[in-house]
């Protein structure tokens, strides 16, 4: 990791910081309507959420100050949520995209719409598992009350930003660590939107290479679209060489 993107994460983790704490101090001040319900993990975990915009509801400012820091961060906070997981998903593009479909291309001969299919179903088999599967059987077993199914409807539902509310971690009393408990959940969320946003990216140039840029939005990445354009400008010299050496139409 670069030292421009460890600034970038320090600068963020700041954000979520700062939101966390004026969270905690307007609504966690004895006095106001559910103080009890407020304390730094908790807002950690609400700001998370809503810069993410999954937003459990299970919890949520009722002062009227509140709510005014609630919306002015929103709107800050999430165009720069956006933007850091998207410069996330950029650099782990080269590692986690590019390099293993070369890879396929070199040592396994595969064709470059070949090596992309094969990668893409291994990186969903992946994400699966490791932000779907196994995130699950750990929220199985911290939370006690719900079934495996119950887990993995949390983190399919979590990870595509829904946040039905139905079932929200870290809301027992008495789970131990549970502020512990509540970091590592939005430590999780914004390390699983980050997969879901590379996973997306790479359907979205696996679609490319099919042409359908008119489904997958028409923006294409620099060095495949440079590839894709060649691969046109290679596939007509034929042709236009079969016309010129056939003459004119007249000739």
């Amino acid at each position: 990791m670069g030292r421009g993107a460890v600034l970038v994460v320090v600068a963020y983790a700041g954000l979520l910081l700062l939101g966390a704490l004026g969270l905690w101090a307007l609504e966690g001040t004895p006095g106001t309507p559910n103080a009890s319900e407020w304390d730094l993990a908790t807002a950690f975990l609400f700001v998370t959420t809503l810069l993410t915009t999954v937003g459990y509801g299970s919890v949520a400012p009722l002062s009227a100050t509140g709510k005014a820091f609630c919306m002015a961060y929103a709107v800050v906070g999430v165009p720069i949520t956006m933007l850091t997981l998207t410069a996330a998903v950029r650099r782990l593009t080269v590692p986690l995209v590019h390099r293993p479909r070369l890879y396929l291309q070199a040592q396994w001969g595969y064709s470059r719409r070949g090596a992309a299919h094969i990668h893409f179903v291994f990186l969903v088999g992946v994400t699966s598992g490791v932000l779907v599967l196994l995130p699950a059987a750990v929220f199985y077993v911290l939370e006690g009350t719900w079934t495996y199914l119950d887990a993995v409807y949390f983190c399919v539902i979590s990870l595509c930003t829904i946040g039905l509310g139905d079932l929200v971690p870290a809301e027992q009393p008495g789970q131990p660590l549970r502020q512990l408990y509540q970091v590592a959940v939005a430590a999780y969320l914004l390390l699983g939107l980050t997969g879901v946003l590379l996973l997306a990216q790479t359907f979205h140039r696996l679609a490319e290479l099919h042409g359908i840029t008119g489904i997958a939005g028409g923006i294409s990445a620099p060095d495949e679209a440079a590839e894709l354009l060649e691969g046109t400008r290679d596939e007509e010299k034929p042709a236009r060489g079969g016309r010129g050496g056939g003459g004119s139409i007249n000739g």
